[in-house]
Order: C-alpha cells, then structure tokens, then sequence
C-alpha cells in the first residue's frame, strides 16, 4: 500500500468522525486491536443494529470477528474483503478498510435527493406474477435489440435526417420559394402514383379470386351430380336381386346340412376310438395280471392246475383264458364296425 492511500485513509476515519487520532505509523506492525476497533466503529456506523461481538481476546474470538464483519460487509453492501488480509492487520489489511471507508465517505458527502425523485422499491413477499415478469423481461430485450439495430444504422439514417430537417427550415421560413414547392409536388404525385400501382394490384388479385371462386363453385356442382348419379346407382343394385341368389342359398342349406351330418359322424368317431383305446387298454392290464400271476405260481418244471367252473382241475387253464380275451377282443371289434356301419346308413339315408 502507498504513502498516499495510507494518508487518505487518515483523512477519510477523521472525516467520518472516528474517535482516535490514526497514524500512518500504526500499521508498520501488526496491531489487531485497532484493526477491530476501527472495524467495529465503521459496522455501527453503517448498521447500528448489528449483532456483533467485539470480544477477541483468543484465537478463535478474533477468526469469528473478522468472519463476521466480511460476511456483513459482502453481503449487504456487495464488497469484496479478503478475510486473511483483515487478520494479519497491517498494511494489507488497510487495504480492505479503504474499501469499507470509502464506500461510507462517499456515501456521507452525496447531496441528498429531492422528494419527487425518490422512488421506493418494494420486492413483494409473494412471487405470483412470475409469467408476467417473464413476459416483460422478453419484451425489454426485444426492444433492447431492436434499439441496437437501430442505432446501427444511424450512419445511414443520419444523412436522410439532416436533409429532412433542411427541408423543414426553408419551409418553414419561406413557403413561397419555387424549390420548395416543387418538391413537395413531386413527392405527392409519387404518393399518388404509387396508390394507383396498388389499386390496380389489388383489382387484378380481386379478379383473379372471382375467376377462383367461379371455378369452384362449378366444381362442385359437378360432384354433387356425380354424387346423385352414384347414389342412384347404389339404390339399383340393392333393389336388383341376382339370378343365382336363388341357386345360392340351396347351396347354402345343403352345405350346412352336410357340415352338421360330417361333425355328428366325427364326434362318433372320435368317441368310438377313446372307447377302443380304453379297452385295448384294458385287456393289456388284464394281460399283465395274468402274466405276473403265471410267474409267481411257477417254480422248477412244474405244472399249474386250475380248476374250471364245475371245481375239476385243468392243465390248459393258461392256454384257454388266452383264447377267451383272444375271443373276447374279436367281439369287441366286430360291433364296433355294426355300430360304424349303422351309423354310415343312417348318414345315407339323411342325406337322400
């Protein structure tokens, strides 16, 4: 830091009014407590209701006052204090206090401002015109950028304007001049003969959509005939009825009957098959009983005697039952096919 700040650092403490007379030979050496008496005095004298303690007496009480007189200072009058400065508190840290005094220097030595050009400025507590802040924030940079072009093309603009400004001084001053005069003709019959460019213009467009309109208004009396014309057509055929609607429906019948004949004789089939598998099943079971039953009364080279019906012992037992569910089976099958042929004759004769 220089002499000269040093010495209107001086200059500025007095003029607000602090208490003690400052040297510039008291920040040679780190001196903290007249650092936090002058920090202390300038924070009551900008906020005097702060909430502040001036006790630094330990290590930890010095870090928490300068935290707090930083966070003050940034906070509400937007200045930026190096806090590390402020705690070696020499001629650095004078540094960071020229800020804050001459901030409230400048503040104590403006003129007031009048009543009528004071404005207040009040945030609302509730934000619920968002969408409409965000509508004029738009338009304030539509304008913003409207304004720029603009002011881009003053070179250009500022020719056309002098001449304008001439123009409107030598009328002004005499009318009577022939210059003048004739201007101003000229610039009317151009006026004129431009409106009459338009107006031609537009009753050429204005034919062209009467030409258009009659167009589709004919198109659309020829759609609407084909229309008439269609509906006519459709009305006709659905009244007409075939030659062989007739042949058709017969053709319809039998086939049903045939499709009812056909699914009665499947569902037979079906059903007659799961009973002959039902009873092959059967016989297999009965088969495998009896095979079980002969290996299990066998034993070396002898023979197995069964008795018959009338309690008399038979050597052929085996032999015979085997024939019996041989016999048995063949019947079986032979009604199966009475059945099926019934069932085939009756089909026959639905039919005829």
């Amino acid at each position: 830091m220089s002499y000269r700040e040093l010495r209107n650092f001086c200059e500025q403490m007095r003029a607000l009014g602090y208490h003690r007379i400052i040297s510039m030979e008291n920040f040679r050496r780190p001196n903290f407590e007249l650092v936090a008496d002058i920090l202390y005095w300038l924070v009551l004298k900008y906020q005097p209701d702060a909430d502040i303690s001036d006790n630094i007496d330990e290590e930890r009480h010095r870090v928490e006052f300068i935290k707090q007189i930083t966070t003050l200072f940034v906070s509400k009058a937007r200045l930026k204090i190096n806090a590390k400065r402020l705690y070696m508190a020499d001629v650095y840290a004078v540094q960071e206090i020229f800020k804050i005094s001459t901030y409230l220097y400048k503040a104590q030595i403006s003129q007031p401002a009048e009543e009528d050009e004071v404005h207040e400025f009040s945030l609302p507590s509730k934000l619920c015109n968002i969408k409409s802040h965000k509508v004029l924030a738009q338009e304030i940079t539509d304008l913003a950028t409207r304004l720029y072009d603009q002011l881009g093309k003053e070179d250009e603009v500022r020719v056309a304007r002098e001449k304008a400004l001439q123009f409107l001084q030598n009328v002004s001053r005499g009318g009577d001049s022939q210059s003048e005069q004739s201007q101003i003709k000229m610039c009317i019959e151009q006026i004129l003969k431009q409106q009459d460019s338009n107006i031609q213009d537009m009753s050429k467009y204005v034919s062209g959509l009467e030409s258009d309109q009659k167009q589709i208004d004919e198109k659309i009396k020829r759609k609407a005939k084909e229309l008439e014309q269609a509906e006519k057509r459709l009305k006709g055929m659905t009244s007409v009825k075939p030659v062989y609607q007739e042949e058709y429906d017969i053709q319809e019948y039998e086939l049903d009957k045939l499709y009812q004949i056909y699914m009665e004789k499947y569902r037979n089939l079906v059903y007659l098959d799961n009973v002959l598998d039902a009873q092959n099943k059967q016989a297999e079971i009965e088969l495998k009983k009896w095979n079980q039953f002969i290996q299990g009364h066998q034993c070396g080279g002898c023979t197995i005697f069964h008795t018959d019906e009338d309690g008399e012992l038979d050597e052929d037992g085996k032999v015979d039952d085997l024939d019996d569910l041989s016999g048995g089976e063949d019947e079986e099958e032979e009604d199966e096919q009475d059945v099926i042929e019934n069932l085939d004759d009756d089909g026959e004769d639905e039919d005829f």
